[in-house]
């Protein structure tokens, strides 16, 4: 007979963990958790179970899908490093919504220093900036979403994320120094120079890492990249994204044909 007093009932878990008991249900649902049974028939956790709810919710903070923490549970989690790179992926998004919120914040102490007062049309239009800036990134999240779930199947998305891909609405310090670069490039307007054939080489590199090298994955995805650059959210950010892709394309090919790299079965 189970000792209740070393578990913990269904609500009580649920109120520990701040989550519902329906959520505790689709867990167990999902196959990621299994309650045990008081005499009564009370569904109660112990230490083993709590300790994996601990991992399922943590798991759940980073974005992952319920499919996917299951996935990573039964083969065990990722190790240290990689758990505390996850962490720290989550963090820094944050990190970059509150660096935004100070500067406007700073802005309008200084505003107000200089001037004794701010009018209500610039409290207001600071409230505003800092909401446009969580609900922009609220959209584009949701655009890549809508679109990648018309083209992905869950087995392109198990792949994806045990290449290390982060999607669209996580940051990546490769992919924006790559699109910092193509922007430079791209003025210039010469896709067959030698700067701009070597950032297509990168690029493409870049892509196949995600896709391992798989042609459907990295055509399903180079389909995603330009749906979701179509979407209002997208283009009110970047208005040129496809025309970037065209580049870069254009170069692939170039040295393709320069032989700097080997024709490949797909292309970007």
């Amino acid at each position: 007979m189970i000792r209740t007093r070393a578990y913990l009932r269904s609500a009580e878990a649920a109120r520990r963990f701040g989550v519902s008991g329906k959520a505790l249900r689709l867990y167990e649902a999902q196959g990621l958790l299994r309650a045990e049974r008081t005499a009564a028939g009370w569904r109660v956790y112990g230490p083993d179970q709590i300790a994996r709810l601990h991992q399922i919710i943590a798991l759940k903070s980073f974005g992952f899908p319920l499919s996917r923490i299951a996935e990573l549970l039964s083969g065990g989690l990722p190790d240290l490093a990689a758990f505390l790179e996850l962490h720290e992926q989550v963090l820094r998004r944050e990190a970059e919504r509150v660096e935004l919120a100070l500067r406007l914040l700073s802005a309008a102490r200084l505003r107000l220093a200089e001037h004794g007062d701010l009018s209500s049309d610039e409290l207001m239009n600071l409230t505003k900036e800092i909401a446009m800036t969580d609900q922009r990134n609220d959209d584009l999240a949701a655009a890549y979403e809508a679109i990648a779930a018309k083209h992905l199947t869950p087995s392109d998305r198990a792949t994806l994320a045990s290449n290390g891909y982060r999607g669209m609405d996580k940051p990546d310090a490769d992919w924006a120094a790559l699109h910092e670069e193509a922007t430079r490039l791209m003025q210039a307007g010469d896709p067959r120079s030698p700067a701009a054939m070597d950032l297509a080489r990168r690029w493409m590199g870049k892509v196949f890492e995600a896709t391992g090298g798989d042609p459907a994955l990295t055509m399903k995805m180079k389909t995603v990249a330009r749906e979701t650059h179509d979407q209002p959210a997208f283009a009110a950010v970047s208005g040129s994204a496809n025309q970037m892709m065209d580049f870069v394309s254009e170069a692939y090919g170039a040295a393709i044909a320069a032989g700097i790299m080997p024709s490949p079965t797909a292309e970007n």
